[in-house]
């Protein structure tokens, strides 16, 4: 059996070909830099030199696979090239993902993300049929909205696509905003923060993986499926986790409204803890509302599981205190 992946020098996607590997599948990775790729071309994948913006480089390689499997994505807080991520994220998703069907490549997985459906009111708790309100807090987010619309588009010209939609995603070599907050808890430095009660649905690596690869095994072509996890406040989150890691949550928590208001202040904060100017201010905007989503359809349909924060956060923070 063979796979098709892209994205697989990825956070999720790197995950992901290990997996395959190890459940015995044939990987052939689209890579725009060989040497990015050596960690996944020793561990045997077939490297394939081009770019999802560039379909004559990965339309042939294609051809007989038992699976195509699309995880790459230009993932960034804070970015003002629209167009480079708008070629990535929509139009590189939508050639990918037409050239499988065209194929006629008969498992084909999308992943998605939550940032496609957006957030909710407080309190509330999402399915895969929440419609995005239209808001985007960020270009990334409408760019996964626009993707998804187009991978849905595509579904419903018949090409058999499974589209997973993983939460809060936590763990070794990520370099979200995510990261960067727990990456602070982890050294002790986050004495501050802001958005107390913002709800995720915090889910390791790991935990996405497997999902990926049971909805590879199981999932009927055409539908949709949460890989969420632990739904949880970020404050609710430190509380639950101190008596694991030893570290005390934030002293002090700024009141959301104050957050809002001190926006004119994002580049300067966003420099400090080394991210793009903006990237304060995007992820102010998507905290507000809740991100919290069930993954009852993926645990019945396919038997998906997640690990509780309990489990799967304190080694990922005692990486990052040494790291």
């Amino acid at each position: 059996m063979r796979a098709f992946v892209t994205g697989g020098t990825g956070f999720i996607g790197g995950r992901m070909v290990d997996r395959l590997l190890d459940d015995g599948w044939d990987v052939s990775a689209l890579v725009r830099s060989p040497e990015r790729a050596a960690k996944i071309r020793d561990r045997g994948a077939t490297l394939v030199h081009g770019d999802v913006t560039e379909p004559e480089s990965f339309e042939g390689s294609m051809k007989g696979a038992d699976a195509v499997l699309h995880l790459a994505a230009y993932y960034a807080l804070g970015v003002d090239d629209r167009e480079q991520m708008m070629r990535i994220n929509v139009r590189g998703t939508e050639d990918v993902l037409r050239a499988a069907g065209d194929a006629g490549v008969p498992r084909i997985l999308y992943c998605s993300s939550v940032a496609a459906l957006g957030s909710g009111p407080p309190g509330s708790v999402g399915d895969e049929t929440r419609a995005h309100h239209g808001e985007f807090p960020s270009v990334y987010e409408e760019s996964k909205w626009l993707a998804h619309e187009a991978a849905l588009r595509l579904v419903g010209g018949g090409i058999p696509i499974v589209s997973v939609m993983p939460g809060a995603v936590y763990g070794p070599g990520d370099v979200s905003f995510i990261s960067v907050l727990l990456g602070l808890y982890a050294k002790r430095r986050l004495v501050v923060c802001s958005f107390r009660d913002s709800v995720a649905s915090w889910v390791h690596v790991d935990d996405v993986a497997d999902g990926m690869a049971r909805a590879l095994d199981k999932a009927p072509g055409g539908e949709t499926y949460l890989l969420g996890g632990d739904n949880e406040s970020i404050g609710g989150l430190l509380d639950r986790i101190e008596p694991l890691t030893g570290i005390k949550p934030p002293r002090v928590w700024v009141p959301d409204w104050v957050a809002r208001a001190s926006m004119p202040l994002s580049p300067l904060l966003s420099r400090m803890l080394k991210q793009a100017p903006g990237a304060v201010r995007d992820g102010t905007r998507t905290l507000s509302g809740s991100l919290a989503f069930t993954s009852a359809k993926a645990e019945r349909d396919f038997g998906y599981r997640f690990r509780p924060v309990e489990e799967g956060l304190p080694p990922y923070i005692e990486m990052l205190a040494t790291g």
